[in-house]
């Protein structure tokens, strides 16, 4: 029984704390706000509708006017107090004012405008003057004469040792070297066979047995050989046998002049094949490279 009762008293201490705290709240915002409440009360003459009379203190309470506040870029001003006279301060806009400023708004899109079309054609003189004076420029341009065109530079060139064939008074056929100036390149060795195909020249006094029409389709050079790709023209010699030996050698003589070529393979049309020539008599060994000791 005792340990109900005591927690009874427990549980009505929290209430009564709980009212306590409640009663010091609203005497703190009284005092906060006392000002609002006596003008609210002598405002609404709350006292007079519901006892009968104003107390003294309500009746001789003056209210206090509010200053404007400004956050230095914005002036507000704060409301008046309810019951409150709101009344016109010193330098605020009467009706001339309102008037004024009227017009004022009213005119401004004309003289915008107007100084829109002055900005325009300020910028068009400005175009104007500057397409005369481009004009100008290109007039006295025109009249300074042209300079003279400039002399092409002559392509270098370099030598190149090619052979061709010369048939004595037994009928041999024997190699003959000539050197000519051919244009230098980054594929000198493509450069010179290609002038070996062309035949020689009238005063080089010497021909070529390699067959007419043969084209080089690629060259390559790797460990010292000298892939050489021909086209099928190269495959069949009118001459015969000596014809055959003959543009072999003159191919391999030629190209074994480069520092870097030790021999040649000779293909035709991209393919290695074992035999040139045109039938069970003629015909020459390719399926291997060529140096030059394999003309002796």
């Amino acid at each position: 029984m005792s340990g109900k009762n005591s927690k009874k008293a427990k549980r009505n201490g929290i209430f009564a704390a709980i009212w306590l705290l409640l009663i010091i709240i609203l005497i703190i915002v009284f005092l906060a706000k006392k000002d609002d409440f006596a003008a609210n009360l002598k405002s609404t003459n709350f006292f007079e509708r519901v006892v009968g009379s104003t107390p003294e203190f309500i009746q001789n309470y003056e209210t206090k006017k509010k200053e404007s506040k400004t956050n230095g870029l914005l002036d507000v001003d704060v409301a008046p107090v309810p019951g409150e006279k709101e009344t016109q301060e010193p330098g605020s806009y009467d009706l001339n004012d309102l008037a004024a400023a009227q017009e004022s708004a009213e005119e401004s899109p004309a003289a915008n405008e107007s100084a829109k079309n002055s900005e325009s054609e300020k910028k068009r003189d400005a175009a104007e003057n500057s397409a005369k004076g481009r004009d100008a420029a290109k007039t006295e341009e025109s009249k300074k004469p042209a300079p003279p065109p400039e002399k092409p530079k002559p392509a270098a060139m370099m030598n190149a040792k090619l052979f061709f064939a010369q048939v004595d008074a037994d009928g041999n056929v024997n190699r003959k070297s000539v050197v000519r100036q051919i244009p230098k390149s980054d594929s000198p060795l493509t450069d010179t066979i290609k002038a070996l195909l062309a035949g020689p020249q009238s005063s080089e006094k010497c021909m070529t047995l390699i067959p007419q029409g043969t084209r080089l389709l690629g060259a390559s050079v790797r460990g010292g050989i000298a892939a050489l790709n021909f086209s099928e023209e190269f495959e069949f010699n009118a001459i015969g046998a000596d014809g055959y030996r003959a543009q072999l050698m003159q191919v391999v003589f030629t190209a074994t002049e480069f520092a870097t070529v030790e021999s040649v393979q000779f293909l035709i049309e991209g393919k290695r094949k074992d035999y040139i020539g045109s039938g069970e008599d003629v015909w020459m060994w390719i399926g291997s490279p060529y140096t030059r000791s394999s003309f002796k």
